[in-house]
């Protein structure tokens, strides 16, 4: 028998806006039969969904939340999950990968400010009350 290969750490890319994808947008994906796997991730904090495309081969999409497109959609019981599945993608399963991590944080760039003087802090401007008699 051959020694299983060591999955528990997937190499995951971080969740962005590219690499994530709404659940009308997978249901859509579902029936227009372009879904190759669902993957479901547990962790410690709950559950996660990675799809993966027959067009887009090698590239994982995270499902997330309209309000969030940068973490995962975190399902805290896989019950819920299984029948969520099961109404959007009757026909399609999943893999389950246990002891696994949520995905790293898009490292952002800091964003520089322009100012005229940047060693210089701008004075406060003193504004006088205006006297309603004059």
């Amino acid at each position: 028998m051959a020694p299983q290969k060591d999955r528990t750490h997937m190499n995951l890319l971080p969740c962005s806006l590219a690499s994530s994808i709404l659940e009308g947008d997978l249901e859509l994906a579902a029936q227009q039969q372009t879904l190759d796997k669902l993957i479901v991730m547990e962790t410690p904090e709950g559950f996660y969904v990675i799809a993966r495309f027959l067009w887009a081969k090698g590239k994982d999409w995270y499902l997330t939340t309209r309000r969030n497109r940068t973490e995962p959609r975190l399902y805290k019981d896989l019950i819920r999950l299984n029948k969520n599945m099961k109404e959007i993608f009757p026909t399609i399963g999943f893999e389950l990968l246990r002891n696994q991590h949520m995905p790293p944080a898009e490292v952002e760039e800091p964003v520089q400010t322009l100012t005229a003087n940047p060693g210089k802090a701008k004075k406060p401007t003193k504004r006088t009350p205006k006297n309603k008699n004059q």
